[in-house]
């Protein structure tokens, strides 16, 4: 099997065992900087297809005798190579026993992606939300192995998946801990306003212009209510189609080349709002609500949970435009709820406030880091602390 794989099968006189070295090399892409997780402090380099070298730049990082790094296959055509990365004295190792459990126990044709992956692991959730985290940084990854989380590797993507994953981790960056904790935190506070505004702006706004005109200022009400004296749509209707036309703006900017793409951005935002707004079929305001949604939802660093967002803000506004505020409350009740009830790998998917527990530093919200001193209690690793409670000897003599 060796031979047929391309390896080189070495027999030595004597011995009654062969060596199996695998000398096979391919043209690969060279390590490069990050496309999608881009930071201005802190290192730039990026995963590629070849799943040596992400290991490689894993193990470059962390040094140490203690990173293990199984290998398996998935796939009974393709045999797709994986590799689980977890540190052996720090990791909980009911863990990392699930995670190859899992992994062991997939029987399909063909595993072509880190994305087929992820969907392949997760436990099934009504509101498909992002249960692992994917990252193509390998100092990302490092930083969530020495939390006591798990990196599974798959050979053809530049994606590492990371194990398991709370909804904090969604709205955190990889710069934040390379800066100054009051600009992180800063940073992370505009993070979660972002995401509020991208869930429930426009359903707030339809809510408000259908049954709550009486919180507006009078003048604010006046002037929207001019902006709308022309458009002959109601509000659900003209807040939908400059939704659904931002989203084919989003989408076609993406799939056209790269030197068109800006170009498709700049007509689609700039002439098609303005022409719509000039012939009547919107409101300014309403231009203005969605270009601040629209800009929001670019502040989310994770790609799968800002699609999350995007792909149910539409539901806020049905609900805002069928109930008002009192809609948009009962659907906030049950996606919370449905939030708590959701398991990543064992650990509740809004650790750890929901259930509320002793964060010790590893909430949303950065401490100084001279005072990060333990991991996540909710991960439950072998090691709880990360340094003395005197980290910085120097200043105490």
């Amino acid at each position: 099997m060796a031979l047929i794989h391309g390896n080189c099968v070495l027999f030595v006189d004597t011995l009654a065992l062969a060596f199996d070295i695998e000398v096979k090399g391919f043209m690969q892409r060279s390590v490069d900087s990050p496309n999608n997780e881009i930071v201005i402090k802190g290192p730039h380099e990026a995963f590629v297809e070849n799943i040596r070298t992400n290991t490689s730049l894993i193990r470059r990082i962390v040094n140490n005798e203690n990173l293990i790094i199984e290998n398996l296959e998935i796939g009974k055509i393709t045999k797709t190579k994986c590799a689980v990365c977890y540190i052996q004295n720090i990791t909980n190792p009911d863990l990392v026993n699930e995670v190859k459990y899992r992994l062991n126990n997939l029987e399909v044709d063909s595993l072509l992606s880190a994305g087929e992956l992820e969907q392949l692991v997760v436990d099934s959730n009504i509101l498909g939300i992002p249960q692992v985290l994917s990252t193509e940084r390998p100092d990302k990854a490092t930083r969530y192995l020495l939390r006591g989380r798990v990196v599974v590797i798959v050979n053809g993507t530049p994606y590492g998946i990371i194990m398991p994953a709370i909804l904090v981790d969604f709205l955190t960056s990889s710069e934040d801990s390379n800066l100054k904790v009051e600009f992180g935190n800063f940073l992370r506070g505009l993070r979660m306003l972002a995401a509020f505004i991208t869930l429930l702006l426009p359903g707030l706004y339809v809510a408000i212009t259908s049954f709550h005109q009486e919180i507006l200022p009078t003048s604010l009400l006046y002037s929207i209510l001019a902006s709308r004296e022309s458009v002959p749509f109601p509000i659900i209707l003209e807040i939908l189609l400059m939704e659904i036309s931002f989203e084919l703006i989003r989408e076609a900017g993406l799939r056209v080349p790269s030197p068109v793409g800006p170009t498709i951005g700049i007509v689609g935002a700039l002439v098609l709002g303005q022409a719509a707004v000039s012939a009547g079929i919107v409101s300014q305001i309403l231009i203005i609500v969605v270009a601040i949604t629209g800009i929001a939802s670019f502040a989310i660093p994770d790609f799968s949970f800002g699609f999350h967002l995007r792909y149910f803000r539409f539901l806020f506004i049905l609900l805002g435009f069928m109930a008002g505020f009192l809609g948009i409350g009962l659907g906030l009740f049950v996606y919370i709820s449905i939030l708590c009830s959701i398991k990543s790998f064992g650990v509740s998917f809004t650790s750890p406030y929901a259930p509320a527990s002793s964060s010790k530093g590893n909430g949303y919200l950065l401490p100084p880091i001279w005072k990060r001193e333990y991991r996540a209690p909710f991960m439950d690793t072998k090691r709880p602390k990360t340094q003395e409670k005197i980290s910085m000897k120097w200043k105490y003599k």
